[in-house]
């Protein structure tokens, strides 16, 4: 039987249980089908069953089928439950695994693709439908699928504030589309909790009032909810908080309506300052500054775990979120007490007992909790978290109340190095994504193997996830790792990628298309430097002499692969423009493949232009300069082509969350700030300016090009005047630039400009045509 971590004949503890009636259910998937294919909805058919015709009684499956010219679709979540308060089924049908039945028919039968609507959304082989086609599906036989583990888990703590933070309804509800289709059944649901926090916080003598300088702005509440950050960005108007909490009950409705388990939050031990000037008792330590924030934002109030009033707190926490926003028939909660933040001893002890403290405050409120936490911290501060540290911060929770998120799987296998995490059970993840960025990067040969290695490892290993900070990029590596919950072996990669260009492309894809493919997969989705930030691109870094100014914690511009690859796979993407014109899909993708190239080829523009500076020799230097940004236009202008990567809407729908024209003001200077200086103060230096950078339209010519020109025009100044190069003097004058920029509310464009194909053409004739053939301006 599926482990859910409920006791099967457990009574009901409390009235309204959280189970989703199956019509529920079944409505739900119905609905998803008129927003996937709406213009072939009367072909599908659901049916939520009690166990799959091809599976044994236990398996959470999906099986499709065509009869009579319909499709049906039949899933299961194979999970029994005693609920004496509900007329249901003790087998509970699960809306995603027929969502997900959906997804893998529109894939494998319909050679059809589905991805983010900014990443080209969907691309149907319509011909796969119509009768004929139908007809010999039904001679195919049933397409069956079992879970190869209970859960699929979805998000990271940061995204919400990276990518989610001003969204509404119509994108939250396109979202959780996104997730049904590829069967993830954890999503990370930390909407609205602000809300939950303020009634709680009540309970404790805390006003509104006293919050503000708790809570963040919206693009950085992560770290303030993480205990990273206090009071930065804000303040957080109530308008938010109210629409937030709003959007959460609309958020979990659906979520559940699917059958899925929402991961919520709860206490971790940060308190609002006013706590320790209300209660001057109370052990409450100030943590240590992190990334270089000034103490008034960085230095956040961690209440000791071991005081009686933490459970008082975290259990009124969990008691009122459940109040609010409802429960579930089974409880995850996430809290992570040390992220990035080192504990104040190295005592197994007290380690064990800071564990147990936090899920006591839990279960005390909801006794079937099961705590998620992310492994992370355990990668960040490896001289810190030894075996013994690892195994007594695992031992204070009960066996099966624990999951660790091994959030770097892919590339870091923390399950492997602590013997599958000491006894806890733990979920094989995909990080892929620092920040945000949009840079082509995967590590796909890792995502087609990994998984079956740490399935057949035996062990605690219960779900696959897929955690990237940001999202909206890279599509081709979360169609594969989504794969997963579904997966048992290892993926055979070339035809693979080949049938991925396929359904992405549709039947007319051309043979250019799939080389094009296979040199990407051979390049940029084939890294195995075990980098953890591979966005340390010239265009989006800040400018300086030597890399230490330029690179994120000393990190400079790198490459993994072979550059002249993906030129070759630009060329020949190019190449099919002419079968493809009007695919989306395509045009992202060519859009994408052809920033990859320009961006890179500005490192080698940066080292002239820098070379030339050292030898003194002025004009040489202006040229390579002038060279790198006549780049920088020609990158934004084809940006410019495809509204995904575009600045505009992003502004626009954080304007857009506003009530008044103040509160769209502090939206927008959030959403510049996290782009851009994300948090350096005038007299240090934050460690992660420019960490959420992206090469978008509007974003290189309002921003990254005059940064690059103003450091330009400095070292002329230099030469000219016979000056040495202050790395300082230029640092406190970018950041001025930086911070004008992102209070400055110049208006970009929303729709996009130019033609993606010819702009392709013509940029690759004039950067990259001397090294190769010219392509024909015009498509043959």
């Amino acid at each position: 039987m599926v482990n859910t971590g409920v006791d099967a004949d457990a009574p009901c503890a409390s009235q309204f249980c959280g189970f989703i009636p199956l019509e529920r259910q079944e409505e739900a998937v119905r609905d998803l089908i008129a927003r996937t294919v709406p213009e072939y909805r009367q072909l599908f058919r659901v049916h939520g069953v009690m166990r799959c015709a091809h599976s044994h009684q236990a398996a959470a499956c999906f099986e499709v089928h065509v009869a009579d010219g319909l499709v049906h679709i039949q899933g299961t979540s194979g999970a029994r439950y005693k609920c004496p308060c509900s007329r249901l089924a003790p087998d509970m049908p699960a809306g995603t695994e027929m969502a997900a039945g959906l997804h893998w028919f529109l894939k494998y039968a319909c050679r059809s693709a589905v991805s983010w609507a900014a990443t080209g959304g969907r691309s149907l082989d319509h011909g796969c439908l119509a009768p004929q086609a139908l007809r010999a599906l039904e001679q195919q036989g049933a397409m069956h699928r079992e879970r190869s583990v209970p859960w699929h888990y979805y998000q990271n703590v940061v995204t919400p504030s990276y990518s989610m933070a001003y969204w509404d309804w119509d994108r939250w509800e396109a979202e959780i589309d996104w997730m049904a289709l590829q069967g993830i059944n954890l999503p990370l649901a930390f909407t609205g909790q602000e809300y939950i926090w303020q009634k709680v916080w009540g309970k404790f003598d805390i006003s509104r009032g006293d919050l503000q300088e708790h809570f963040s702005g919206p693009s950085f509440l992560a770290w303030q909810r993480m205990g990273n950050l206090r009071g930065y960005a804000g303040p957080l108007p109530q308008s938010y908080i109210n629409d937030q909490a709003e959007l959460q009950h609309r958020i979990l409705k659906r979520m559940r309506s699917f059958g899925m388990t929402p991961v919520l939050p709860a206490f971790a031990g940060f308190v609002p300052p006013a706590l320790a000037q209300k209660r001057p008792g109370l052990n409450i330590v100030r943590s240590d500054n992190w990334c270089n924030f000034p103490d008034q934002y960085c230095c956040v109030h961690l209440l000791d775990p071991l005081e009686p009033l933490f459970q008082d707190i975290g259990t009124a926490f969990i008691e009122t979120l459940r109040e609010e926003f409802g429960r579930d028939a089974v409880s995850f909660y996430s809290a992570d007490t040390f992220n990035e933040m080192k504990p104040p001893t190295d005592d197994p002890i007290y380690l064990g007992n800071v564990t147990s403290a936090v899920y006591q405050a839990m279960s005390a409120a909801d006794p079937q909790a099961r705590w998620l936490m992310q492994a992370w911290l355990f990668y960040d501060n490896q001289d810190f978290w030894k075996p013994p540290q690892i195994q007594a911060l695992v031992s204070g929770v009960p066996k099966g109340a624990l999951v660790m998120l091994d959030l770097y799987a892919e590339v870091f296998p923390l399950w492997k190095l602590t013997e599958g995490f000491y006894g806890a059970d733990f979920i094989f993840c995909m990080l892929h994504n620092f920040g945000g960025n949009i840079e082509m990067y995967g590590a796909l040969p890792a995502v087609a193997e990994a998984p079956q290695e740490a399935m057949q490892a035996g062990g605690g290993m219960i779900g696959v996830g897929m955690c990237p900070e940001g999202i909206e990029q890279n599509p081709v590596v979360y169609d594969l790792m989504a794969e997963w919950a579904f997966r048992r072996d290892a993926v055979p990669l070339p035809q693979w990628v080949a049938d991925y260009a396929r359904r992405r492309y549709g039947p007319g894809t051309p043979d250019s298309a799939l080389r094009a493919w296979q040199l990407l997969l051979e390049s940029v989705y084939s890294a195995t430097d075990r980098h953890t930030d591979h966005s340390r691109d010239i265009p989006t870094s800040r400018p300086g002499l030597a890399p230490w100014e330029i690179g994120l914690w000393g990190l400079r511009p790198h490459l993994w692969y072979d550059p002249s690859q993906v030129e070759e796979a630009w060329s020949l993407l190019i190449q099919s423009a002419d079968s493809l014109q009007g695919v989306q899909p395509f045009l992202y993708d060519l859009v994408d493949v052809g920033r990859q190239v320009l961006s890179k080829l500005a490192t080698g523009m940066w080292n002239a232009t820098a070379e030339e500076y050292t030898a003194r020799a002025a004009q040489r230097m202006q040229h390579e300069g002038q060279r790198l940004l006549d780049l920088l236009d020609d990158l934004d202008e084809l940006l410019a082509t495809h509204w995904g990567f575009l600045l505009g809407p992003r502004i626009a729908e954080a304007r857009a969350a506003g009530h008044t024209s103040e509160e769209s003001d502090l939206y927008e200077w959030n959403l510049r700030t996290q782009l851009s200086v994300w948090g350096t103060s005038p007299r240090g230096g934050s460690e992660v300016e420019d960490y959420a950078n992206r090469e978008w339209a509007g974003l290189i010519s309002s921003y990254y090009k005059p940064r690059w020109e103003a450091w330009l025009a400095r070292l002329r100044d230099d030469l000219e005047e016979g000056n040495m190069y202050d790395a300082e003097e230029w640092r406190l004058d970018a950041l001025s630039l930086t911070l004008n920029w992102a209070h400055s509310r110049k208006a970009l464009p929303q729709q996009p400009q130019g033609d993606a194909a010819e702009v392709s053409k013509r940029l690759y004739n004039k950067h990259i045509g001397s090294k190769s053939q010219d392509l024909p301006c015009k498509a043959s």
